[in-house]
């Protein structure tokens, strides 16, 4: 198993969890991407793991474009994608490989997520299109308790959690690994979406599991709220206009709310809102000016 699969890292000022992770891998070759031009992890990386490929990036080019650069030095038959608030064992990393030899048609296999109390996180198989769908009361309800059952056995999605997903790395050379349009939000739902219209599968199994620190790697500073707030409006409508672009003008009327609670919220002095709805804004005009980049 060590030998068959790779392990691919993106990083941006990661802490703890990272180095607890890479401990626990300590037997997969590693490629490591790391977002921060400021960062000095290099030596204490180095020092748990001396073979690991690092590089250090001269500014924050995004989770998409880092994870394609650590791909394309992938040779081995499978990868492992991972990211710094999340961490998986050996004997969950080697379930997951195992779905790819019980399933010819698996082209993605993902652990069920469990929070740092060890309480399942929910169902995140919900695809973002479902959002825009009408339901009733009564569906919604269900919905939203079906999302809270921790499943059983081995399942096939629509999407799964970015990472940890385990991939077969022939597959992603032919369609592709994530597209460098995305700076973040929506390039795993992209990517699942790719393969199964490969004619792949995209499998959840409850056989694997993985911990997830749920904003562990975040901050509160504004920078990184304008960062992940222009990022999400930005990736959201351009994941429509590739897929569903009948929601794309839906999206672009939000702007239109965004700009009214911003006013009142400047009347109300409430900072974080006028912050929130002055990011989202900027998301959404800065996809309208966005001439789109290649990757595939």
């Amino acid at each position: 198993m060590h030998n068959n699969i790779t392990i691919i890292y993106v990083i941006y000022k990661s802490g703890d969890i990272f180095f607890e992770n890479i401990k626990r891998l300590n037997n997969f070759k590693k490629i490591i991407i790391d977002n921060d031009p400021n960062s000095d992890l290099v030596d204490k990386i180095k020092k748990i793991d001396n073979s690991v490929d690092y590089t250090r990036l001269n500014k924050n080019i995004g989770m998409a474009k880092a994870a394609n650069l650590a791909f394309d030095k992938v040779k081995t038959e499978f990868f492992l994608y991972l990211t710094a608030d999340t961490i998986i064992d050996e004997h969950n990393v080697e379930n997951l490989l195992k779905i790819f030899l019980k399933y010819e048609s698996v082209g993605l296999s993902s652990p069920v997520h469990l929070g740092s109390d060890k309480t399942y996180l929910g169902n995140y198989s919900c695809h973002p299109i479902n959002r825009f769908l009408n339901r009733n009361k009564t569906e919604k309800k269900c919905f939203k308790s079906l999302s809270k059952v921790l499943p059983s056995g081995d399942f096939s999605v629509n999407t799964v959690w970015g990472a940890p997903i385990l991939l077969k790395t022939s597959l992603i050379k032919k369609i592709g690994f994530f597209d460098n349009n995305f700076f973040m939000y929506f390039e795993d739902t992209d990517l699942c979406d790719r393969i199964i219209s490969s004619g792949h599968e995209v499998i959840e199994t409850s056989e694997a599991y993985c911990t997830h620190y749920k904003g562990i790697s975040s901050s509160n500073s504004i920078i990184y709220s304008f960062r992940t707030m222009t990022a999400f409006k930005f990736s959201e409508l351009y994941y429509f206009s590739k897929y569903q672009k009948k929601y794309v003008l839906r999206i672009y009327l939000h702007l239109f709310d965004y700009l009214f609670r911003f006013f009142i919220n400047i009347f109300l002095f409430n900072k974080k809102k006028v912050y929130t709805n002055l990011f989202r804004i900027i998301g959404i005009l800065k996809f309208f000016f966005y001439k789109k980049k290649t990757r595939f």
